[in-house]
């Protein structure tokens, strides 16, 4: 393997212990941090905080993890001959073809089906970021809602789209272009595509471009499911434990009762023919299918998303709770089996040329099991650092260690204490977001891993080891990104298509010494920590890793000044994505300009200054928007001389549908302002009081729009009592869409562009809108006071 640089390691005196903040944000520190994207920190060697777990409440399960199908290249081959397996069993086209491998040999090398599959179609589309061709030269269809958060969905992938099979068969440099890629004779290659890949293929092709004309793969073919199948479920029989409890049962029964419904409609008419899937067993009502079915058909038959595959895949956990003794114990008599001589972490090189190894694998293989992701809240359970609500029995019987123990329980390198210590701006907040402000217990075994990722809003993280094996580390800086990006959306163009958002899943995987990797010139560097050892991740630094065996880490997310800028970034780059955000930049940074109003030293004041340009530029951005909606709206009224009142006219309209604190001051005058929320900080519903776009997924910053195109007129009168939680429901539901200012105006605009090749059916069209509400979640003179005070008393320092 290519030999990684290791990452720089620090170590901090105890008195930059005790201000982490400053610490890091020290220029030589973050240029470390820029350039390698992580750094080591190694404390005194009298910094050593006591595992602090109540043994007889902590309790935990764990997830089970194949890591063949981890690797990204691997999933997108099992993928696809399930989707081949689903496509030959449905129906007429029901025949003796049964893949029970993902390729077919040549000679002494593998031709996989899925590599074939996509260098040919990457063969019709040279370019990456291609969009979905528009309808020349016919008359535009009518969009709705959901055809907005289909297109947002399209527009965060290239669309990759199929060539009509005639132009493959014949196509002499395609042909050679194949071979050369995948280093297999041109005969092979073309048997391989028309014994097993063309019919699916042709089926691929035809039902893309009779769907919307563009012959794009991602399309509404593929539909939405609250709890989604993955196709390779069915593929690994790992062990698996007993339900702790009757509880567990009884959920069970519960959502199994619940999926009764259409997975369609949701709905459970008994009128209604209903059909279920041969492979994910779900159910449907032969009228909601696309194209709806007449009768139930005689043989198998398969959904959608078994056919064309929805791309997800997620973890699978255990039933059975294990304690951290139990599950200790269980690692240590697994290491015992396969390294009876306990040299396993002698040569951590060959540990790790181990792990890529199974993850490189096609083979299934065996299941690794990853205390992951744990966020107990029982005094005792949230975290292994000492704190106040939990102490040791141990230490209340010794003085010197009960006073020892308090000093880390208040230490600012406590993990509880990082994210609120002097400097973080995750503190203003003033409430508990789990796994951000909240840490989180990762307890690993033998080659258990974290996939790459990105921290939520390109925060920084703080891993802490309390105790066990060395846990094996890659980082990828903010400098690589968009490179490894690339790589991974190159590597598998169409699972990104149907999961856009799919390196926020944290489930794949891609070796660092992968040629491919290589190739693309991508820094990475390595690190290996033991315990008593911190792993600082910088922004928008992609990380992943392994453990070496046992081993009990947390982690927890805090800030330094020089993320502000990428905090920003995230918000846009998720619109993208369609990856919610963890919590709202821009009301982040008003309640910023606020506790600077309040205490002008508490902050920098390149950090006001930076929030106050950010916000006001954000919060003119939607004033405009608002106007441009009031324009829009006009121009519709004067085209179909239907009165309607102007939808601006509501921004008067004092709705109560937000958790906002009320920032103002008891000597602001402001007419306009009322409290928007009786709420107090405090709360640990971590995005309980956002609401998020349909389209977008985006949260709704200042305003947002109430679309009630198929809602009864009657469940309007109690939407002003309803909080966020229950808005954002009833969107998931369709009952309301909700829409960002953007995403709804785009939407007038699509409907607009429709209207114009038929005007007959203008007034119609416009129902739709007539009853749309725009909603404030801030009142603007509110906004516009906190930024005219704060421009006003930075101008003051500046005389």
């Amino acid at each position: 393997m290519v030999e990684l640089e290791h990452i720089p390691v620090l170590h901090p005196t105890a008195a930059e212990m005790e201000d982490p903040i400053g610490f890091l944000s020290q220029t030589h520190v973050r240029r470390l941090g820029h350039v390698y994207g992580m750094v080591k920190l190694v404390p005194p060697s009298d910094f050593r905080p006591p595992l602090s777990i109540n043994e007889d409440q902590f309790k935990f399960r764990v997830r089970l993890q194949y890591l063949n199908e981890l690797n990204i290249l691997n999933r997108g081959r099992l993928f696809l001959m399930k989707q081949l397996n689903n496509f030959y069993m449905r129906g007429s086209r029901r025949t003796e073809k049964h893949l029970r491998k993902p390729y077919t040999d040549v000679g002494d090398k593998r031709l996989f089906y899925y590599d074939l599959f996509i260098t040919i179609a990457k063969y019709f589309n040279p370019s990456k970021s291609l969009a979905p061709e528009r309808n020349m030269g016919r008359k535009r269809p009518r969009f709705s809602a959901a055809d907005l958060e289909s297109q947002t969905a399209a527009k965060s992938g290239s669309a990759l789209k199929l060539a009509p099979l005639s132009e493959i068969e014949n196509n002499q440099t395609l042909w050679k272009h194949v071979a050369k890629e995948l280093s297999v004779p041109q005969v092979s290659a073309k048997d391989a595509f028309f014994s097993i890949l063309a019919p699916y293929y042709e089926f691929l092709q035809k039902r893309t471009r009779e769907h919307d004309g563009s012959g794009a793969l991602l399309s509404k073919l593929i539909y939405a499911e609250k709890f989604p199948n993955s196709l390779l479920n069915d593929m690994n029989h790992g062990e698996e434990g007993e339900p702790a409890d009757g509880d567990d049962e009884e959920e069970e029964e519960e959502e199994e009762e619940e999926e009764e419904g259409c997975t369609l409609c949701q709905r459970t008419n008994k009128r209604t023919k209903t059909i279920l899937c041969d492979s994910c067993d779900k159910p449907f009502h032969i009228f909601c299918l696309d194209p709806p079915l007449k009768e139930v058909p005689k043989g198998k038959w398969v959904c959608n998303n078994c056919i064309f595959g929805n791309g997800y895949y997620g973890f699978k956990e255990e039933d059975k709770f294990y304690s951290r003794t139990a599950f200790q114990k269980m690692c240590r008599e697994y290491d015992a089996e396969r390294w009876p001589h306990g040299d396993k972490l002698n040569n951590l090189e060959h540990l790790e040329k181990m792990f890529w190894d199974k993850v490189e694998q096609i083979d299934k293989s065996s299941p690794i099991r990853y205390g992951a992701d744990i966020h107990n809240v029982g005094p005792g359970e949230m975290t292994g650092f000492p704190t106040a609500q939990y102490i040791p029995s141990a230490m209340k019987d010794d003085n010197i260690a009960h006073k020892q123990y308090l000093e880390y329980v208040r230490h600012p390198m406590n993990l509880v204490n990082l994210p609120s210590a002097k400097g973080s701006l995750l503190s203003v907040f003033g409430k508990k977001i789990s796994g951000m402000t909240v840490p989180w217990i990762y307890i690993g075994s033998t080659f258990s891993t974290f996939c790459w990722h990105l921290e939520d809003q390109y925060t920084l993280s703080a891993n802490y080891q309390h105790e066990g094996d060395p846990k094996i580390w890659y980082s990828i800086p903010e400098s690589s990104c968009e490179r490894f990006d690339k790589l991974m959306r190159d590597t598998a163009p169409d699972l990104f298509q149907k999961q856009p958002d799919l390196l926020h899943q944290l489930v794949t995987l891609i070796a660092p010494y992968d040629k491919r990797f290589q190739e693309a010139k991508i820094s990475c560097f390595k690190a290996i920590q033991y315990p008593g050892e911190y792993i600082i991740t910088f922004p928008k630094c992609y990380h992943s890793g392994f453990n070496s065996g046992y081993n009990f880490n947390e982690a927890v997310n805090f800030t330094l000044d020089l993320w502000l800028p990428y905090g920003i970034e995230a918000t846009r780059d998720y619109v993208g994505s369609g990856k919610r955000c963890v919590f709202d930049m821009w009301e982040l940074m008003l309640t910023v300009l606020v506790e600077y109003l309040n205490d002008s030293k508490k902050f920098d004041e390149s950090l006001i200054r930076s929030c106050h340009t950010e916000l006001e530029a954000m919060f003119n951005q939607e004033v405009k928007s608002i106007d441009q909606l009031s324009k829009i709206l006009n121009n519709r009224v004067e085209a179909t001389g239907i009165t309607r009142r102007r939808i601006s006219d509501k921004t008067q309209v004092d709705v109560k549908v937000t958790v906002r604190h009320d920032y103002r001051e008891p000597d602001f005058e402001d007419d306009e302002h009322t409290s928007a929320s009786d709420n107090e900080f405090g709360s640990d519903d971590d995005g309980d009081d956002d609401i998020f776009c349909a389209a977008c997924k985006t949260i709704c910053p200042f305003f947002f729009v109430a679309h009630f195109e198929k809602s009864r007129v009657s469940k309007r009168r109690r939407l002003q009592s309803m909080g966020p939680a229950e808005w954002n429901q009833m969107s998931e539901r369709g009952e309301i869409k909700i829409f960002c200012l953007r995403d709804y105006i785009k939407l007038l605009e699509l409907e607009s562009e429709g209207d114009q090749s038929d005007c007959s059916d203008d007034e119609n069209n416009l129902k739709k809108f007539q009853r749309d509400e725009l909603f404030l979640i801030r009142k603007p003179g509110e906004i516009r006071d906190v930024l005219k005070e704060v421009q006003h008393k930075l101008d003051g320092m500046l005389r």
